[in-house]
């Protein structure tokens, strides 16, 4: 039934606002198709935070992919979502993406989005959490 769908996707957007909330509190102590990253890459420091928030969680990469590539996707999942006028609609929308195009699961795919704005781009978390608090979410 659509009302079925509809309150499946209500509770996943919930859980995903709800989860941007509470993964920025937490990583606050936590341990310090994407563009290619470059042949010579030189991480930052945000870059190996990234990495360790995504090593947290269990995800690393396969031989053919690089600590590189995984810290240019993530600047590139923050750059999209701030360069959003919806930001928290955006980030929903990375997470969908990341589910039809990869292995990953929810949790995972909304893991890696999460990190990446708390990394990359932490001055939009009052926004998506004010975006989150406002939405017109239906009711059951």
């Amino acid at each position: 039934m659509t009302t079925t769908g509809t309150r499946s996707r209500v509770r996943v957007s919930s859980v995903w606002a709800a989860g941007v909330a509470l993964g920025a509190s937490m990583l606050g102590s936590a341990v310090l198709s994407a563009p290619q990253a470059s042949a010579t890459c030189n991480l930052t420091p945000a870059d190996d935070q990234y990495i360790n928030l995504l090593a947290q969680n269990k995800m690393v990469h396969n031989a053919d992919y690089s600590d590189c590539h995984e810290a240019a996707e993530g600047r590139w999942f923050a750059d999209q979502v701030r360069s959003n006028p919806n930001p928290f609609g955006e980030g929903q929308e990375l997470v969908n993406m990341i589910t039809s195009t990869t292995p990953l699961t929810q949790a995972q795919a909304e893991w890696e989005v999460e990190s990446a704005i708390y990394v990359y781009a932490p001055d939009l978390i009052p926004k998506i959490k004010d975006q989150a608090a406002k939405a017109n979410w239906p009711t059951a």
